[in-house]
């Protein structure tokens, strides 16, 4: 039966998909995709759909969605291990009242584990693929493995895992001691800072940053934002359709009242021009885009 994914990404667009499967354990996820192998039926994967776009007409595939409403984590000698349908948030929140640092740079990021990982999710100079130590993933045919941080490679809000088509079940942390109180205190530091210059995703439709952030002017440096770019090129004032640019931060697009998945597409490309005219270079999405968007 088709299902909307409109209600399971946080920009609460886009079509029907050929079916949907929500799961939080690995062994309900292998029998789904077993089940669909042995059918024939093709299939995608998502985690918190905060880093995504689906196009209006939706998708042809299946999607097998990987979440849980409650967080699953728990520390193994020194590690944290959290499964992947784990929000990020409650990964930071579980690490800080642990006391356990590490992952503070997480708190508030939307999405979860498993999806950060696969698109090495991070803030403030840091990212999930820094501190993984080994996860665990079902492969495409539905049999699991348990692959070291070496048998992956991790870049710039990438990874090795989605072109490999493996599905990430669970995930184990390098954290190190801290102090409970400190901790919370960041955490609470990281939030405040967030809700200054981000919107609330649960109550304006966003994917958070639009564009990727562009590589150090010198080796070593830091990532160049891309939204003093936009900034610069006029972004804040565009909008298309519904859609338009969040006055706080050039590099956030948001779906008003009535957007359409074509509406997101169109102003980010109008904004991706914009930059180009201006700057001479190209911006590249840091949402993904599923279907004829």
């Amino acid at each position: 039966m088709k299902e909307w994914l409109t209600d399971f990404t946080t920009f609460r667009l886009g079509g029907a998909c050929r079916e949907l499967a929500t799961v939080s354990d690995a062994q309900a996820a292998a029998d789904i995709l077993r089940g669909w192998n042995a059918a024939g039926v093709p299939w995608r994967v998502m985690g918190g759909g905060s880093n995504l776009l689906v196009a209006d007409a939706g998708i042809p595939e299946a999607v097998l969605r990987v979440f849980s409403a409650l967080p699953d984590c728990r520390l193994d000698d020194g590690l944290l291990v959290a499964s992947a349908g784990t929000a990020l948030d409650e990964l930071a929140r579980f690490a800080a009242e642990e006391g356990r640092s590490g992952l503070g740079f997480a708190a508030g990021i939307p999405g979860t584990v498993g999806g950060g990982i696969c698109g090495n999710a991070g803030a403030f100079g840091s990212a999930l693929g820094d501190v993984l130590t080994r996860v665990e993933v079902l492969t495409r045919a539905g049999g699991t493995k348990l692959l070291p941080r070496a048998a992956l490679t991790f870049g710039y809000r990438a990874s090795s895992l989605p072109a490999a088509g493996a599905v990430v079940t669970r995930a184990w942390f390098r954290t190190e001691p801290g102090d409970r109180a400190q901790l919370r205190a960041e955490r609470e530091d990281v939030l405040a800072m967030r809700r200054t210059k981000h919107p609330d995703w649960r109550i304006l439709p966003t994917a958070g940053s639009f564009f990727k952030n562009l590589p150090p002017e010198t080796a070593g440096g830091p990532r160049r934002a891309a939204g003093k770019y936009l900034e610069q090129a006029g972004a804040k004032s565009m909008r298309a359709g519904g859609a338009y640019v969040f006055e706080k931060h050039a590099n956030i697009v948001i779906a008003g009242p009535g957007t359409t998945a074509a509406d997101v597409a169109e102003l980010a490309a109008r904004m991706a021009a914009a930059v180009k005219e201006r700057f001479g270079f190209d911006l590249e999405p840091e949402v993904r885009f599923w279907g004829d968007v």
